[in-house]
């Protein structure tokens, strides 16, 4: 299986030799992509010289992200990792979901880091794909970006990025594939990624991010239904699965949401 890793970037962050080396320990063997602008190919070229650098076409990440996903041949999968975040040794368990069991989606736990490293706790996910639907009726993100694996048939059964969105292109395309169907959906609760919390990322954004989500849920009809048995089965199903997340959250920050631990940072 050819793994494809995109990451899109102004060559700018301080991270980025971290996140090209995680790739490279996590996933040895992918194609790993920076998309960037053509003003920063020459620096990037010379820091990263077994990387492979395409042009960023303006129009946003998700743009960038279709731009990168079209400049690769012969890719079986692809996930993609910003240019702050990491790849864990455990992201080899979903590359395995899509490698040997045929998984067409495969995700697992995210770690969430500060600027220097430290770890602030995880972000709670449904181990149980079979939930995910009900999930997102509530408003409840099963499933994250980071470290998760997109066999090419479902993207390409399903189509890439919304380009037209700002925040919410990720979390939408996932939607798209957990809600409209693919063939196998797997998820394990290792951590398979960390998402790094820091000044001036657009997370920190979350009136903007939760007014596009909105018209996300409207477009794929996640708008949530009464509450009923399954909704709430469901619902409980991934809090009591989240226990720990939670337990570790409030031990390290006292009781605060996910949403405002995103807006506190690293």
């Amino acid at each position: 299986m050819k793994l494809l890793v995109l990451t899109p970037t102004l060559g700018e962050s301080p991270w980025l030799a971290e996140t090209v080396a995680s790739v490279a320990a996590a996933a040895p063997g992918s194609e790993h992509v920076l998309i960037a602008p053509d003003a920063a190919h020459a620096k990037l070229a010379g820091l990263f010289p077994r990387v492979t650098i395409v042009a960023e076409p303006g129009g946003g990440m998700y743009a960038a992200l279709n731009a990168g996903l079209a400049s690769v041949r012969g890719w079986d999968a692809f996930t993609y990792i910003n240019d702050d975040d990491m790849l864990l040794p455990d992201f080899s368990s979903v590359m395995a979901a899509v490698r040997a069991g045929g998984a067409q989606l495969a995700y697992g736990g995210v770690r969430l880091i500060a600027g220097d490293g430290r770890r602030l706790g995880a972000i709670p996910i449904s181990p149980e794909p079979a939930l995910n639907r009900a999930l997102y009726a509530q408003r409840l993100e099963p499933v994250y970006q980071h470290g998760t694996v997109m066999a090419r048939a479902a993207v390409e059964a399903h189509g890439g990025f919304d380009g037209a969105l700002c925040f919410c292109g990720d979390s939408e395309l996932l939607a798209r594939l957990c809600v409209r169907g693919v063939a196998s959906v797997c998820a394990t609760r290792r951590e398979v990624a960390a998402f790094r919390l820091r000044t001036g990322q657009l997370t920190k954004n979350r009136a903007a991010m939760i007014a596009e989500r909105a018209r996300v849920d409207e477009k794929l009809g996640l708008l949530a239904p009464p509450p009923g048995i399954a909704l709430r089965w469901a619902r409980w199903r991934f809090r009591l699965a989240n226990l720990g997340v939670y337990a570790e959250r409030i031990r390290r920050h006292g009781f605060v949401t996910f949403d405002e631990l995103l807006e506190r940072g690293g």
